[in-house]
């Protein structure tokens, strides 16, 4: 009998405790088959430009069940609404071109600079982007660990953006060592490098831009046989026209258009540019903003040691910046400096328009984890460099949210609001397609139906900046 009181005391406290947990995970926590209505809310469904007023959408299962006028939409009893009257509804944002340093970055520095394993949570560090409502991401430097965080992120162990995960193959001992990058020197290497990053689960390859010609075709091939795309910078040995014929399915930079106009930055030579990579069919991810981040470190090396931002980003990623501003950008010569500026203005941002204009499908990218560019934060400064460039509130948000669905063959389940799409959801105050910085201005974010609330994703930052602030002591 005294065994059985034990045992009993023992499956109480356990219980107990069990509760104790539950009630003190914060929603974003939850199981996602809690069901949620939005109700009295405006729509920018992204699949034209159109704002449908007063609607009332509904979540089930991380998915939306069911989207209409209010007056016509009624919420079944028992799910929780979310208020919406004067706020407007709009898809996950798409970063596609982030950097997400880890060990493996961590490694590279001297064993008195790295921090201790257990500090470096990389799920922790994607909640900037989930906190800035952007719920899908591309890594471009994949690496093993991002690998498992992808699992976990599948399997709901850890709230997190989608994760699409690029592995990047170089030429020899000119820029990223190993095991950052995967460094080829023959075909046969390269071949085998895209084999093992298949085999090893990665979504696309990375192309950089010391690659031979033979290898770079090696690993178009390859790629091509085992279903990977090929995305990336253009090899110096190589040409525009000749990665567009080859079928590269993305340029992640206009940057990389600078080195073959050598110097002619005319509307002719834009034009024939714009013209061109509208015929091929090719994805081009701008990435203005990286250049404007590089160009303000030129003005004042360290300005971004003192943003805001900065607080609330894991010190490896500001670790990662300081090393990178000292040893790269702030060694650059300044008849270099004269010539990235000059190719940012005179040409990177004017044929971002001409692409537009030509009917080129743009993808909203950043290179968040580089010097100054926070992640998360910095889509929503894209976003604006690409208004600023000559494109409409709404073309600069379609390159962030139908457009990266698209790109990755999943516009059926994602990129629109939309019945039976995945509920990755962004709740803004104001109106973005009337000024586009107002997707800063965030009301809550959902991911796979998971909602949360702008107070709670302030409490979430404000933990992690007293967090970090104790690393870095």
């Amino acid at each position: 009998m005294n065994n059985f009181y034990r045992h009993t005391r023992v499956w109480l406290l356990t219980v107990l405790i069990s509760l104790c947990v539950i009630a003190i995970q914060p929603s974003y926590a939850r199981a996602v088959k809690d069901s949620i209505a939005f109700i009295h809310v405006n729509v920018i469904p992204m699949d034209r430009e159109r704002v449908l007023t007063d609607q009332t959408v509904i979540i089930r299962n991380g998915r939306i069940t069911n989207i209409g006028p209010s007056s016509q939409v009624s919420v079944p009893a028992g799910i929780a609404k979310i208020e919406g009257a004067g706020k407007y509804l709009i898809p996950g944002l798409s970063d596609t071109h982030i950097h997400l340093w880890g060990p493996t970055m961590n490694g590279m520095f001297p064993p008195a600079a790295q921090l201790p394993a257990d500090k470096i949570d990389i799920g922790q560090m994607l909640f900037l982007y989930i906190a800035n409502g952007v719920t899908s991401v591309h890594e471009m430097f994949g690496q093993p660990e991002h690998l498992r965080v992808r699992d976990r992120i599948k399997k709901g162990e850890i709230i997190g953006p989608n994760l699409t995960l690029a592995r990047l193959i170089d030429g020899p001992k000119k820029a990223w060592p190993p095991p950052i990058s995967t460094w080829v020197n023959t075909q046969e290497e390269a071949r085998q490098a895209v084999l093992k990053a298949k085999n090893m689960g990665f979504d696309a390859i990375k192309v950089y831009s010391f690659l031979s010609k033979e290898s770079y075709d090696a690993i178009i091939a390859t790629a091509k046989e085992v279903g990977m795309p090929v995305i990336g910078h253009i090899p110096v040995e190589l040409s525009v026209e000749y990665v567009l014929k080859a079928g590269q399915k993305n340029i992640v930079h206009t940057e990389e258009i600078i080195r073959y106009a050598k110097g002619n930055y005319s509307q002719e030579q834009i034009d024939y540019y714009a013209k061109t990579i509208a015929e091929s069919g090719i994805w081009i991810a701008p990435t203005l903003i990286t250049n404007r981040r590089i160009l303000e470190l030129f003005e004042k090396k360290d300005n971004f040691q003192a943003s805001p931002k900065a607080r609330f980003s894991h010190p490896l990623t500001l670790g990662v910046m300081f090393y990178l501003n000292s040893t790269r950008y702030q060694k650059i010569s300044p008849e270099h400096r004269l010539y990235i500026k000059n190719g940012f203005e005179q040409l990177q941002i004017p044929i971002t328009k001409a692409l537009q204009d030509n009917g080129v499908k743009l993808l909203a990218g950043t290179d968040a984890g580089l010097p100054g560019i926070f992640p998360g934060y910095s889509l929503h400064a894209e976003l604006e460099e690409l208004v600023g460039a000559g494109l409409t509130p709404y073309q600069a948000l379609k390159a962030a949210t139908a457009h990266p669905a698209e790109y990755l063959g999943e516009l059926d389940v994602a990129g629109t609001v939309d019945a039976g799409k995945r509920a990755d959801l962004v709740l803004l105050e104001k109106n973005p397609l009337k000024d586009i910085t107002n997707t800063r201005k965030i009301s809550g974010v959902m991911i796979k139906g998971r909602w949360l609330p702008a107070s709670e994703i302030q409490k979430k930052l404000d933990e992690l900046a007293v967090l970090y602030k104790t690393f870095r002591k």
